[in-house]
């Protein structure tokens, strides 16, 4: 049974995902529940040995992703994961999915208006001093300093980044390997520095993130 803070949560995710996602996408947010029946056969299978959060997660975070695709009359299929464990998102379309701490999202675009399509959902209580560290690009220190908030919302928008580029370039790196310029009041973010393993264009990225209770939700779309 979940809080009714959480469910307070949703609305508002609800809201701020409305005006976070781009023009022609689709975003999607519920409570991470119990919903494996709405589980296609292959998709019971690949989860039948997980342990059971893990199960409600992916249930939940795939409902979201069919929710969206339905919104462009596209049928998601099995989504089942590829081998580096992204969802294989149906022809034409571009999605992706986060969860964090009961609650699950997803975001799809067409391809015909979207290349690329990241969103990521944090709580912004759990970073310890050390983590602040790996997160922060030396260009960043002033902004973060010590504050737990401001490096939280770093680790969204760079995860946003990481789960948008990766399906077309297969890049792996750390969160150093990017630099944000962040504005807080208009709630958007711009590349200062990234690293030249990446491809140069995604310097021109497009960031946008909004604080709902504790959580932070990034999206990152070209």
């Amino acid at each position: 049974m979940f809080s009714m803070s959480l469910e307070a949560t949703i609305v508002q995710l609800k809201l701020a995902g409305a005006a976070l996602a781009p023009s022609g996408s689709a975003f999607e947010v519920a409570l991470v529940e119990d919903c494996l029946a709405e589980l296609s056969p292959k998709q019971r299978e690949l989860v039948d040995s997980w342990a059971p959060h893990r199960q409600r997660e992916f249930a939940t975070g795939r409902l979201c992703a069919r929710r969206a695709l339905a919104v462009h009359e596209l049928d998601g299929g099995d989504l089942l994961p590829d081998a580096e464990g992204l969802p294989r998102w149906p022809e034409g379309s571009v999605g992706s999915i986060s969860h964090s701490r009961g609650i699950a999202l997803a975001v799809v675009a067409r391809t015909s208006d979207y290349s690329l399509l990241g969103v990521d959902l944090e709580q912004t209580t759990r970073l310890s001093e050390a983590a602040i560290k790996r997160v922060v690009h030396p260009l960043e220190e002033a902004f973060v300093g010590s504050d737990q908030l401001n490096a939280s919302i770093l680790f969204s928008l760079k995860e946003a980044f990481y789960k948008a580029q990766f399906p077309r370039w297969r890049t792996t790196g750390n969160f150093h390997d990017l630099a944000l310029e962040v504005d807080l009041v208009d709630g958007v973010a711009n590349v200062l520095e990234i690293d030249a393993r990446f491809a140069p264009e995604l310097a021109s990225l497009q960031f946008a993130f909004r604080l709902v209770d504790d959580y932070v939700v990034s999206l990152c779309w070209m």
